[in-house]
């Protein structure tokens, strides 16, 4: 269901384009959108089907495709054209609608009475339920009482994403990416950053409802000097970034498996996140550190920042944890459940 445009950095566009080029082209025949240019490594490629979205009447027209020859409907989306798919009867619906539970339910914040409404409208009529982790898995069972079939973590492309030959930065460099908004933590990198005057710090993301402006006062009122707002990045651009980093920092609270976690892992950062929602793409003490309060994340960035033999041995633990991370493995789970969720099983 996300449109599959050349430039949207945002990550279910990403996983989607991922796992469906690591689809066996003899089992699976893909259909994805695109608004303006779709991904070019997908164009040309007799397994999938590449459809523009109109400028005008989207949800008909997305719906009416929901309703053609489909055995699945994969990667569910809260959209109107969602909602109305499955409202309709079987067998007029033929597909079986697969949704892959991303982060606890508890991330939808403050929603607007119709995303409430779409949001569990679609969220209790699916046919079938992925799980990104176990504990997203176990917190959607506590609150819908639904199962989740399967558990398929999201992957990096290790190939890509690799460590620079060397880290040279006389101050160590404290980089977050994310969408600038208050559930992200990005207040905390600055709280960070007023502790650490001798380390740097990057806020790498797209501003959402205003926070980056009150990000940008705080940093006035604040005088800080160390900290950087460097907006939207493409993910060649992060990938610089992150190599020219020497810590990870996301003080967010509701995550499931953080995509920019496994990237920043397999170019050779440590990462330092909350353990609220028990990440696997982190072990902590190994690849870096699972917090619980604001004060130990303080803490955790302290030995990282003051000791460069630590940064260099927990970067070389989490490039050799993401071989398990890796979109090629990952692709291959991806593929047998969706096989098995084609076939009835």
């Amino acid at each position: 269901m996300p449109d599959v445009d050349r430039d949207n950095t945002n990550a279910q566009s990403l996983n989607v384009r991922e796992i469906v080029l690591r689809l066996d082209p003899e089992k699976f025949h893909c259909t994805l959108w695109y608004e303006r240019e779709p991904e070019p490594r997908l164009r040309n490629l007799s397994s999938v089907r590449l459809l523009q979205l109109p400028s005008r009447r989207k949800t008909l027209r997305i719906l009416r495709e929901m309703l053609g020859a489909y055995d699945i409907v994969g990667y569910m989306d809260y959209s109107p054209a969602s909602y109305l798919f499955l409202l309709v009867p079987r067998p007029v619906r033929r597909a079986k609608a697969v949704m892959h539970l991303e982060a606890p339910t508890s991330q939808l914040t403050n929603p607007s009475p119709q995303l409430r409404r779409l949001y569990e409208g679609i969220r209790s009529r699916c046919d079938v339920y992925t799980g990104i982790t176990k504990f997203v898995a176990d917190e959607f069972y506590g609150v819908t009482k639904k199962k989740v079939s399967y558990i398929l973590p999201v992957g990096v492309d290790t190939s890509l994403f690799r460590p620079p030959a060397e880290r040279t930065n006389v101050a160590p460099v404290v980089l977050f990416a994310g969408t600038l908004i208050e559930r992200k933590g990005p207040q905390y990198v600055l709280d960070a950053a007023a502790q650490f005057p001798d380390a740097t710090f990057r806020l790498v993301g797209t501003g959402r409802e205003g926070f980056e402006e009150v990000l940008r006062q705080k940093i006035a009122q604040s005088s800080l000097k160390n900290v950087t707002l460097e907006g939207p990045s493409t993910q060649a651009r992060m990938l610089e970034i992150m190599r020219q980093s020497d810590i990870f920092l996301l003080p967010s609270r509701l995550e499931g498996i953080p995509k920019v976690t496994l990237e920043a892992a397999a170019t050779g950062l440590p990462c330092v996140v909350f353990r609220d929602y028990q990440t696997p793409s982190v072990i902590d003490g190994v690849t870096g550190f699972q917090v619980a309060t604001a004060e130990e994340m303080m803490q955790a960035l302290a030995k990282l920042i003051a000791d460069r033999s630590l940064r260099q041995r927990m970067g070389e633990a989490a490039r050799k944890h993401m071989a398990d991370f890796d979109w090629d493995p990952v692709g291959r789970q991806w593929e047998k459940a969706y096989l098995e969720i084609g076939s009835g099983r």
